[in-house]
């Protein structure tokens, strides 16, 4: 009956005094809290350091874009692809994406083809 009026809520029941089920064993004081570990109370926090996700493919991406003045070439970490668009209009399709560096490549190299072969025909 609980789940059809709005959602199943054991921490609003167990505080309003209601008991569904088989109850847990007593604990004094309330809550649980942790002994040990990074987020036990009394603790200062850390200093974390940050991680460079796919620092490799970040470079290659760097090299890629230095090297094709006529694209924009960036490598997208949550996606983990490659990516260019190109700045001129003359070449289509605008934005292109591969798995890897080499195969970017290589689709830049078809789309400037296929405009080229359409210009010449």
């Amino acid at each position: 009956m609980l789940y059809l009026l709005g959602g199943f809520r054991p921490n609003l029941l167990r505080r309003s005094g209601v008991v569904i089920g088989r109850p847990g064993p007593a604990r004094e004081g309330g809550s649980h809290r942790r002994s040990s570990g990074r987020h036990r109370p009394g603790r200062l926090p850390e200093r974390v350091s940050r991680r460079d996700f796919d620092a490799a493919a970040i470079a290659q991406a760097e090299v890629l874009d230095q090297l094709e003045p006529a694209w924009v070439v960036w490598y997208g970490v949550y996606f983990r692809r490659f990516y260019a668009i190109a700045l001129t209009s003359g070449v289509g399709p605008l934005c292109i994406a591969a798995g890897s560096c080499e195969a970017l490549r290589k689709m830049m190299r078809e789309s400037e083809s296929s405009v080229r072969l359409a210009v010449w025909a």
